[in-house]
């Protein structure tokens, strides 16, 4: 069995900001020496920032409606401290090389993107 070649560190890092910064995430998509793995984080990195900016805007418009926004408005704002804690949070685990799954987005990416047959 050989041992696959570690992923270079920029390759990482560039993945890493992908978290906070979606941007990079998809600059990271045109490194064609990337793994499938660092690929994989890459597009998860992507659902992760979809998904959040989602939630985001579904409770902006639930906070319109009259009779819900009460608790629309007080979970609103809670979004962004989470966002950051767990954009860094991912970004750290993708930078040390650790496989990270996050619960919704990482099964969608894995039916669309298979890993790789051993």
């Amino acid at each position: 069995m050989v041992a696959a070649a570690p992923d270079p560190v920029e390759s990482r890092a560039l993945v890493a900001l992908g978290y906070p910064l979606w941007p990079l995430a998809l600059l990271s998509l045109l490194d064609r020496k990337q793994s499938r793995k660092l690929r994989r984080q890459a597009f998860s990195a992507l659902g992760f920032n979809v998904g959040f900016y989602a939630l985001w805007g579904l409770l902006s418009l639930i906070a319109q409606v009259p009779l819900l926004n009460i608790s629309a408005w007080v979970i609103l704002p809670l979004l962004a401290p989470l966002f950051l804690v767990a954009s860094v949070y991912y970004g750290i685990k993708t930078w040390n090389g650790d496989d990270v799954r996050i619960p919704v987005v990482s099964s969608w990416v894995d039916e669309r993107l298979p890993a790789e047959e051993l």
